[in-house]
C-alpha cells in the first residue's frame, strides 16, 4: 500500500524507514525516522558509473546483485521493526526503484510495509505547502536587540518552560553572524532545516508564538517567506541591558569549547575589508595576546552595533539588568498579549 506525505501524520505507531545512502541520509531525511540503506556510499557510487558507462539495465544488474546479498540481514531487520510497530513507512528519494523493489519483495515474504508515494521529495514539496496552512492565524511576539543582550539564552529559557519558541538558529546550527558558526561543527543542509521547522510548527499549539528577530538568511539557511512575512509583521520586544552585561555573555558564548581561538580568528578574517587593515590588525592582536575582554568590546562598538539596525517598530522596550528579571518582564508581555486579545485584533 502506498501512502501520501499528508497520510503520515494520522498513522499511530509509525516508525519511518529511509532506505537511500548514509550520506543522502544525513544530508537531510523526514525527521524521526531511521536509515536502513540498501546501499553503501560506495556501492551507490559503483553504481552510477556503470549507469553513465554502461547504461541502465548494467546498472540495474549490479543493484541488484549487491541487495540480494543483503536480503536477509534487510528481512531480520524490517520484521523487528513490524514486531515493534504497527506501520512501518518505506521511503527513498522520489519513490523510485529503490522503494518499490524493496516493498514489492518485504511484502512477497509476508512483511507487510507502506511505501510513501513521490518519496522524500513528494514529502518536501508537501511541507513547504503545508507550512503556509499552518502559520495562517499565527501572531509572533519577536525578541530583538543587540548582540550580547542575551535573547537566545531567554529563547531557550522560555522553551523549556513550556513556551512557544521557534529558535531558528538552533535549527540552523548557526546564530545568525559572521561569528554563527563559532563553536558549532555541524552544518544543516535547507532541506533539513525546513523539514525541523515544519515539525515545530505542528508540534506547537499556540496562536502567539515567540521567535528571534532574525535577518532572511542565517549562514547558509534561508528562512522560508511565509514565516518571514509574518515574523516581520509581528510585535518587537526590543531587550537592553549594560553594556558589562553583554560582554560577559558575548565572551561566555564564544569561548566556551577547545580551539574557539582559532574559529574566532577565521571569522575575523571574514571581516577584515569591513574593519580596514589596521583594526584587522589590532582585533589579532588582542585575541592572540588573550585580552578577550578588549576583543569583545572591540568587535562589539567596531562590528556588532554598527551593524545593528534599531528596530524603529517595537512596540516596547525592556531594560534588564539580570536574566532572571528580563524572562519575567517577557512572561508578563506575553501574558499581556493574549489576554488583551491582541492577535484577533491583528485579524489573526
Amino acid at each position: 500500500m502506498d501512502i501520501k506525505p499528508e497520510d503520515i501524520y494520522t498513522l499511530e505507531e509509525r516508525i519511518l524507514v529511509d532506505i537511500r545512502s548514509p550520506s543522502e541520509y544525513e544530508e537531510f531525511h523526514i525527521p524521526g525516522a531511521i536509515n536502513i540503506p540498501i546501499f553503501e556510499d560506495e556501492e551507490k557510487r559503483l553504481i552510477g558509473l556503470v549507469y553513465r558507462s554502461e547504461g541502465v539495465e548494467k546498472a540495474k544488474e549490479l543493484g541488484y546483485e549487491i541487495a540480494w546479498k543483503k536480503l536477509q540481514s534487510l528481512l531480520e531487520r524490517f520484521k523487528k521493526l513490524k514486531r515493534d510497530y504497527k506501520n512501518v513507512v518505506v521511503y527513498c528519494w522520489r519513490g523510485g526503484l529503490r522503494s518499490q523493489e524493496l516493498c514489492r519483495v518485504l511484502r512477497s515474504m509476508g512483511i507487510e510495509v507502506l511505501r510513501l508515494e513521490g518519496g522524500y521529495r513528494a514529502y518536501r514539496e508537501f511541507i513547504l505547502r503545508d507550512m503556509e496552512r499552518l502559520l495562517e492565524g499565527k501572531t509572533f511576539l519577536v525578541l530583538t536587540g543587540k548582540t550580547g543582550v542575551g535573547k537566545t539564552r531567554l529563547l531557550r529559557r522560555l522553551k523549556e518552560e513550556g513556551y512557544p519558541v521557534i529558535d531558528l538558529e538552533a535549527l540552523a546550527q548557526h546564530r545568525g553572524s559572521v561569528f554563527g558558526r563559532v563553536g558549532i561543527k555541524k552544518r544543516i543542509s535547507q532541506k533539513m532545516f525546513d523539514a525541523l521547522l515544519y515539525e515545530e510548527l505542528k508540534r506547537i499549539n499556540s496562536d502567539l508564538l515567540i521567535v528571534e528577530d532574525e535577518s532572511r538568511v542565517i549562514g547558509n539557511i534561508h528562512i522560508p517567506d511565509s514565516l518571514w512575512n509574518k515574523k516581520e509583521q509581528g510585535f518587537f520586544l526590543e531587550i537592553e541591558t549594560s553594556l558589562e552585561r553583554r560582554l560577559k555573555n558575548i565572551i561566555e558564548e564564544y569561548t566556551a569549547f577547545e580551539g574557539w581561538q582559532e574559529e574566532v580568528k577565521s571569522s575575523i578574517g571574514k571581516i577584515r575589508k569591513y574593519l580596514g587593515e589596521e583594526k584587522y590588525k589590532n582585533a589579532i592582536s588582542m585575541l592572540e595576546e588573550g585580552r578577550i575582554e578588549d576583543l569583545a568590546l572591540f568587535l562589539m562598538t567596531e562590528y556588532y552595533d554598527k551593524a545593528y539596525k534599531l528596530n524603529k517598530s517595537a512596540f516596547l522596550k525592556l531594560y534588564c539588568s539580570n536574566e532572571e528579571e528580563c524572562l519575567s518582564k517577557i512572561k508578563e508581555v506575553y501574558s499581556s498579549l493574549l489576554k488583551e486579545g491582541v492577535i484577533s485584533k491583528l485579524g489573526g
